[in-house]
């Protein structure tokens, strides 16, 4: 949000607005992944309708719940942050989120595929 309104209604981005937006951003997504067990609750959300986890269905649907989990939890920590504890926020979280959900799922089908089979590259005892 603070990139945005940077470049929008600023002209630019800045070293302080990178700083002031993306910090808290990786700071919050970082103790998210870490407190919350995403695969755990993405699995049995998946289990829920798909019994092969195998299948490309259950993969998608275990991709749906940990975004959705983390898109809900960063976007209104984010916002908190940006505009502070005003009825502004429920409404800013009730119309942005659907949008920014639609991104954040389509970003995560198209790398996480990627990022896993480097994941595991780096963390494998061969490579």
């Amino acid at each position: 949000l603070t990139g945005f309104i940077q470049v929008t209604q600023k002209g630019g981005m800045t070293f302080e607005s990178l700083l002031m937006g993306g910090l808290p951003a990786f700071a919050f997504s970082f103790v998210l992944g870490a407190y919350i067990p995403l695969v755990k609750v993405g699995s049995a959300f998946a289990a829920i309708f798909v019994k092969n986890e195998k299948s490309p269905v259950f993969y998608f649907l275990r991709l749906f719940a940990i975004v959705f989990i983390m898109t809900a939890c960063m976007s209104l920590l984010m916002m908190f942050t940006e505009i502070g504890f005003k009825m502004d926020l429920i409404f800013a979280f009730i119309f942005s989120f659907p949008l920014t959900f639609v991104f954040a799922y389509a970003v995560a089908c198209i790398v996480f595929p990627f990022l896993l089979k480097a994941t595991i590259a780096l963390c494998s005892k061969e490579g």
